[in-house]
């Protein structure tokens, strides 16, 4: 009678093989050095993988399966927010309004989800980027980066049909401001023994994307930006840069 597979020994070897993959690459790493840190067998791992390929295989689908979950509950999201509220007034757009509130809060807590599954999966994305030159999974994380364009772009559009986003700005060209920024961030959390702030992050990522999204000086209220930062008050006329008489 076959032998039937730990569960326990095939976490413990996925856990080896991403430490190991990150060390060595994917063409590089070997089973050996995979089964020896967590203590098992070559015949335990063929109990549950059939080649270090079909591992990290695993390992790829349940990103990209995490990935696809956070876009389709983004979107269902998003759809339902602007169901919700219907026509939108200039009121609802100024500065500091409940609404304005409302729909940045919501893009936070989408970002953040997204932050917390880069930082789950900082050393696969780390092998996908840097070290799965020459294997199958070579591009793969490009393809989930323009599906990413794509949705961003999408996005844009949805906002620009409801009047909450200045038309004059391309969605790709901000699809790939934000992926290609979250990219970068991704690459930065794989060198990263203890995890960051991530509000502090999320709060620089919307600041910019508020100046970016902010309406020029001659668009109509209506085409005010969700995401724009309260107005600064003018300071006090004393507190100008006035020349002062010299005696």
């Amino acid at each position: 009678m076959a032998r039937p597979a730990d569960p326990h020994a095939h976490e413990a070897l996925r856990s080896a093989a991403r430490r190991e993959f990150v060390k060595s690459g994917i063409q590089k790493a070997r089973i050996e050095d995979i089964t020896h840190a967590c203590g098992l067998s070559k015949g335990a791992f063929y109990l549950h993988f059939d080649s270090k390929e079909g591992l990290f295989r695993e390992l790829v689908s349940e990103v990209e399966a995490e990935l696809e979950e956070l876009r389709t509950v983004r979107e269902r999201h998003t759809q339902d927010f602007l169901a919700r509220h219907g026509s939108v007034k200039p009121k609802d757009l100024k500065p500091g309004s409940a609404f304005v509130r409302a729909l940045r809060s919501l893009h936070t807590r989408e970002d953040q989800k997204l932050l917390e599954l880069l930082w789950r999966w900082r050393d696969v994305v780390d092998v996908l980027l840097s070290g799965s030159q020459g294997t199958a999974f070579d591009g793969v994380m490009w393809r989930i980066i323009d599906r990413e364009v794509v949705r961003v772009q999408e996005e844009c559009e949805a906002l620009k049909a409801v009047k909450l986003m200045r038309d004059d700005i391309p969605g790709e060209a901000v699809g790939l401001l934000l992926v290609g920024t979250y990219l970068l961030v991704a690459r930065r959390l794989s060198s990263l023994e203890e995890k960051p702030d991530f509000d502090v992050w999320l709060t620089a990522l919307q600041k910019l994307l508020a100046e970016g999204t902010a309406p020029r000086p001659h668009t109509r209220a209506t085409r005010s930006s969700p995401f724009a930062a309260s107005p600064r008050r003018a300071p006090p006329r004393a507190a100008r840069g006035s020349r002062r008489s010299h005696p």
